[in-house]
Formats: structure tokens, sequence, C-alpha cells
């Protein structure tokens, strides 16, 4: 069970904000998928062949609540939803559909890219609630979207 607790700051008092889903994630920087690229091409078409995980470098719990994603594990990351620049559903060249089985028929991963300063920014590739053919991430991102608008 998830136990995170997500506060919207309203002047002196703290309310708890309304929790929307959660669930486990594997998840990764872009960084550190790129650098994956140097010498793990063998991991990636491994993934179409066998019964692996996805590509990824941290798994955890995630939540989503009205305020912002907040992931707990062997990393904690938090990520206000006013902090969100883009959200994309879908394979690009970090993340490619060569890397998974199926080649994606059957989910695709979300990336999510939020600022951290002004001047930096951050993206991470989610993959949640992954059974091994299936994922959440349809209905993870369809969610983010409306809150967001």
């Amino acid at each position: 069970m998830l136990k995170i607790k997500a506060y919207i700051h309203r002047k002196e008092n703290y309310m708890v904000a309304q929790k929307m889903l959660e669930g486990n994630v594997l998840w990764s920087y872009d960084y550190e998928l790129n650098e994956e690229k140097r010498y793990g091409w063998l991991k990636k078409i491994s993934g179409i062949f066998s019964f692996l995980k996805p590509m990824h470098n941290h798994e955890g719990n995630i939540l989503l609540a009205s305020n912002g994603l907040f992931i707990t594990g062997d990393e904690h990351l938090e990520l206000p939803l006013t902090h969100i620049e883009e959200v994309y559903m879908g394979f690009d060249d970090v993340f490619p559909a060569s890397s998974v089985k199926n080649f994606g028929a059957f989910w695709q991963p979300i990336r999510i890219k939020s600022f951290i300063s002004n001047s930096e920014s951050q993206t991470i590739y989610l993959i949640i609630n992954y059974s091994g053919l299936f994922s959440d991430n349809k209905t993870w991102f369809n969610t983010l979207i409306s809150l967001l608008r």
C-alpha cells in the first residue's frame, strides 16, 4: 500500500489533496536511457524476446493527486502539476518501440517534461502497473491530461 500524503497549501493551513490514482511504476530519467544506448543495445533487443521488464532504472509506487505526481521507492520524486510542461504517450528516440515486447502493440510509455527551476528541466519515462504484457498508462495519461486542462 502506498503511504504518501499530498498537500495543497492554502494560506496558513494545509488540507489533503484529492487522490486520483495509485499504483506501481517502472521509470527512468531521459539521460539514464540515453546512456544505456551506449552499452545496452543488447538489453533493448532482448526485451522483445524475453520476459524481462521494459527498460527502466527505478521502481516504486506512484500516486496521482489533484496537486501533483508523487513517486516513492528506490528514489523519491515529486512533480507538482504546476511544474509539468509536457505530457506525451508514445515511443521516441530515447525509448523506441523496438525495446519492448510486441513493439509496443499493447502499451506505450508516458513521457513527462517538467521544470525544476527557470533554467533547468527534467524528463522522465513512466510505465505504470506493468503486468508483463499490458500497462495502465492510457488511464494515467488521460487522467493527468484532464487535471492539467
